[in-house]
Parts: structure tokens; sequence; C-alpha cells
């Protein structure tokens, strides 16, 4: 009776810790938003901080947003997809070339998913039946995609003009760009069956062990398999979303994204072991670093500055994230 009683205070301090642990961290991504924010304020005291800016760098966080929503459950479960950057590419690519010989812009968009589709398919194969190693496998998928790209574009920006893609950036209902409005959709709905449904609660319990959750009855299989298949799902329609922003196609596009994805889920607290997580602290994390392009491009700092910042972001964030696990397994 002792014992259980014992186990049952442990557990709950456990708990306690975690609950305690996010708040915390989420209290530091909120305050180290709202200090960027005053610095850039600071430097651009007359637009900075308007409701236009504003707008700008929520419909700037679109791509970023989308495939953080779907990278946070898989790295929670403890999964990875870094090839997310050339899906992108690659689907910039398609959609350029497919728009050039006439085809429906809807038509384009379906291809795109199917494309994104089948990529996230091939990779929860390789790892989840294969058993490869999940950076490995999507490591070399990356550099086949992105390879692919620049062959299929010759390395060439194509301008794009259409009017489906014309109406996603420039429609607002209420002020509000339709891009962002689809932005905030996602990540509520990633944030909804993260915290609310069954499949939620199972991610978790694959990232915390997976032996065990399969043991409980719970897919080890099909739910990851699903997870990389949204990944690059997601990927893709960021892919849609760029073009719709730039007006170009170009296998470039996604080089930058795979840095900015996986900072943004780390930084926003998710555990590179699996098991730990959440959509509130990625999206807080995708806030921030759509503020500090923005303000980077106020202050007209070069770009590198910012891939610098990104880099230095991604250490910060996994050094924090090592050193909980340290003091947790150390307990």
């Amino acid at each position: 009776m002792s014992l259980t009683l014992k186990k049952r205070n442990k557990i709950a301090k456990e708990k306690k810790g975690r609950d305690f642990g996010s708040v915390l961290r989420s209290q530091g991504l909120l305050l180290m938003l709202i200090l960027m924010v005053i610095f850039f304020r600071i430097q651009d005291p007359e637009y900075f901080l308007t409701f236009d800016n504003a707008i700008t760098i929520l419909v700037g966080a679109t791509a970023l947003g989308i495939m953080a929503s779907a990278q946070t459950p898989l790295i929670i479960s403890g999964g990875i997809d870094v090839s997310v950057g050339s899906v992108v590419a690659l689907t910039t690519v398609v959609v350029g070339k497919l728009l050039a010989t006439g085809m429906a812009s809807w038509l384009v968009v379906v291809i795109s998913i199917l494309i994104g589709t089948s990529i996230g398919l091939l990779n929860g194969f390789i790892v989840v039946q294969l058993g490869v190693n999940p950076f490995i496998t999507t490591l070399g998928t990356m550099s086949f995609f992105s390879g692919l790209s620049f062959i299929l574009s010759a390395g060439q920006t194509v301008s794009i003009r259409d009017h489906l893609f014309d109406w996603f950036l420039y429609t607002k209902v209420f002020k509000i760009p339709v891009l962002v409005i689809i932005v905030v959709f996602v990540m509520a709905l990633a944030y909804f069956v993260e915290r609310k449904t069954v499949v939620g609660r199972n991610i978790f319990a694959i990232g915390g062990n997976r032996e065990a959750a399969r043991l409980s009855g719970i897919s080890t299989k099909m739910l990851p398999l699903g997870l990389y298949v949204v990944s690059s799902l997601s990927a893709a329609l960021a892919g849609v979303v760029l073009v719709c922003q730039l007006g170009s196609a170009s296998p470039q596009l996604g080089t930058s994204y795979l840095l900015s994805v996986v900072t943004a889920v780390i930084l926003g607290g998710t555990s590179l072991a699996g098991g730990r997580g959440s959509i509130a602290g990625t999206a807080i994390a995708v806030g921030i670093l759509a503020t500090l392009s923005n303000g980077f491009a106020h202050l007209q700092l070069p770009s590198y500055g910012q891939t610098t910042a990104l880099g230095a972001a991604l250490i910060i964030a996994v050094l924090v994230d090592q050193t909980s696990l340290k003091m947790k397994n150390s307990k």
C-alpha cells in the first residue's frame, strides 16, 4: 500500500516538474519575443509596431508555420524529417513547369499534394518498415529531391502569374489575409489533435517509450508512417504558398527552411529525444523567427546575419533540451 502511494507521489512530482518546466520555457519564449519586438520598435519607431507590419510578419511566417506544425508531432514521436526543404524546392519547380504548360492551377495544386504525399510515404516506409535511422533516411531523400529539382529546372528561376494564386495572396477577410487564416487554422488543428485526441496521446506515448506503447496496443508503425506523410505534405503546401507569395518558382526556395523548421520546433520546447513538446511552444518560436526575419529586413542587415542568428538559436535550444534531459535522468 505504502509502495503504491510512494509511486503515485513520484509520478505526481514528475508531472508537476514537467508542467513547471513547460510553463517556464513558454514564459521564456514569450519574454524573448517581447524583448525582440521592443528592440526592433526602438530601431524603427515609425513602422515596425504597426498593424500592417504585424500582418506582414504573419504572412511571412505562413510557410514556416505550416511545416513546423507537422514537424512538431513527428519529433515528439521520436522521428525527424530533414527533407522538407527539398520537398519545398521540388514542389515549386513542378508548379512552375506545370503552370507554364497551361494546366489548370487547381490541378497543379492537387499534383503538388500528391507529390508531397508520395515523398512522405517513401520516407515513412524506409524508416518504419525497413528500420533505417530517420535522420539518415530523410538526409538521403533531401539530397535526392534537391538534386532532382535542380535537374528539372536547370537551376533557373521562373516567374509565375496565376489568378488562383493571386487570389490566395491578395484576398482578405476583415483585413486579415487568407494565408494568415490558413496558418492559424493549421496550427489550431494541430494543437487540437495534440491535446484533445487519442492520436495526440498516442504520439506522446510512442515518443516516450515505443516498446511500452506497442505493448499497450498502440500502432507503432501506421501512426509514425502517417506523421511522415503529413510532414512531407505540409512541405508541399508550403511550396505552393511560397509560389503565391513570391510569384516565382526556384529550386533554391527551400534551402533555408530545414534550419528554420527544426529551429522553430526545438526552440519551442520539443525534445529531440521524443516524448515532449507542444504546438503552442512551436507557434511562439515561429513568431520569434518571423519577427527576427522582419526586423533584419527593416534594419537592412545582410541575410547571412539572420542565418547566423538562426544557427545560434538552434544551438541554444539543443543545449537547453540536452541539459533538461540530463537533469531529468539524474533524478
